[in-house]
C-alpha cells in the first residue's frame, strides 16, 4: 500500500497589482481624470517572475504599454489586444515591497485616441513577455491631454 506524501508548505507569497491612470493637461499640469483599479498580473507574467527569481531570466520589467482595446484582461493573455504605443517607465522601490512603474505619455498634434488598457512588459520595443495588464474606461488623449500611467505591484505573504 502507497502512503501519500503530504505538501510541505513553507511562508508563501503573493503578487498584487495596483493602476493609477490620470489624464492631464498638458499644458498646466492639472489632472483632469483619475482612476484607480487593479486587475490581472497574467500566467506569462508568474512565469517570468518565477525565472527572474533564480536567474533563469535576467531582464527585468521596465516598460508599461497602452492600447486601445477594451477586452477584459484574461490569464493567458501575453501581450495587450491593440497595442498603440509603449516606452520605458520610471522604476522605484517603494516602502513595504512596492515596485513602482511610472510613465506619462504625450501625444502629437492631430493625435485622438481613447486609451482603455495598459501593461508591464520586459522591453519597450515589441513582443517580450508581459507581467500584468488592466483595462480601464476610456481616456480621451489627445495633443493637449496627456495620460499618466502608475503601476503598483506589491509582495506580501499569505
Amino acid at each position: 500500500m502507497k502512503k501519500r506524501q503530504k505538501k510541505l508548505r513553507a511562508g508563501t507569497f503573493q503578487l498584487l497589482e495596483n493602476w493609477e491612470i490620470s489624464t492631464v493637461n498638458h499644458h498646466t499640469g492639472e489632472i483632469l481624470e483619475t482612476e484607480k483599479k487593479t486587475n490581472l498580473i497574467v500566467n506569462a507574467g508568474l512565469e517570468y517572475a518565477a525565472k527572474l527569481l533564480n536567474g533563469v531570466h535576467a531582464t527585468y520589467f521596465r516598460a508599461i504599454a497602452i492600447g486601445t482595446d477594451a477586452t477584459a484582461a484574461a490569464n493567458e493573455q501575453t501581450a495587450l489586444v491593440a497595442e498603440y504605443t509603449r516606452a520605458l517607465a520610471t522604476l522605484s522601490y517603494e516602502a513595504s515591497y512596492i515596485a513602482k512603474f511610472t510613465k506619462t505619455f504625450e501625444f502629437g498634434s492631430g493625435v485622438a485616441e481613447d486609451i482603455v488598457e495598459a501593461g508591464i512588459l520586459d522591453n519597450n520595443v515589441s513582443g517580450g513577455n508581459m507581467l500584468a495588464r488592466a483595462t480601464f474606461a476610456a481616456k480621451s488623449v489627445s495633443a493637449d491631454v496627456d495620460l499618466i500611467v502608475t503601476a503598483e505591484i506589491t509582495l506580501s505573504r499569505v
